[in-house]
């Protein structure tokens, strides 16, 4: 009978643990997390498809030494990144959103690597050109209550970067701007030598 009691009080306690967890985990930090101008980003199958079209079209009219100017909104942003999200199972983050705002990329979402921790996470980015190349910065990332320290911050942008510049190979960025609701990319396409 001790056993039993024993295994009951075990049981009852494992389940108060994880309910505490997954509500500390979900709440901590939430109130740091900035949201939309404007409320929620709808996510929309057209949007995702139109920036694709854009980014399609206009890597193909700078494809002969041609000028390319691509403009991404929030809704199409969001919708792509979400709309992506789904279709890999493998990925902890849901219910993205990103918007443009004050020279800066704002993304929020839901990641979860395992149940019952649920945090919500904000990483906010700038991105300049620098000799004809896209450079990013991380100037904030958290996740739930959790800040990521700076020198991870310049590690992550460092690999961010390096990546960019080898897809960056045979373009010239000539601007960026990041607007309100609004990200604008101009440049040429390298003609090969």
């Amino acid at each position: 009978m001790v056993n039993h009691r024993t295994t009951k009080w075990h049981a009852v306690l494992g389940t108060i643990l994880c309910l505490f967890l997954s509500v500390a985990c979900s709440l901590g930090g939430g109130a740091d997390i900035p949201t939309p101008p404007g409320g929620r980003i709808a996510v929309s199958p057209e949007a995702a498809a139109r920036l694709r079209e854009n980014f399609a079209r206009e890597i193909q009219e700078a494809s002969t030494g041609g000028k390319f100017r691509l403009f991404v909104t929030n809704e199409e942003i969001t919708s792509l990144v979400a709309l992506t999200l789904q279709e890999s199972s493998g990925m902890p983050l849901r219910d993205p959103q990103i918007w443009f705002t004050a020279g800066r990329v704002y993304m929020t979402g839901s990641f979860s690597p395992s149940w019952p921790l649920r945090f919500q996470s904000l990483i906010v980015v700038t991105a300049v050109v620098q000799n004809g190349q896209v450079v990013v910065k991380i100037e904030q990332a958290q996740m739930g209550p959790f800040p990521f320290p700076q020198r991870a911050l310049d590690s992550i942008s460092r690999s961010i970067n390096e990546t960019l510049s080898q897809v960056q190979t045979d373009l010239e960025v000539t601007h960026l701007q990041i607007l309100e609701g609004e990200l604008q990319v101009a440049g040429v396409r390298r003609q090969p030598v």
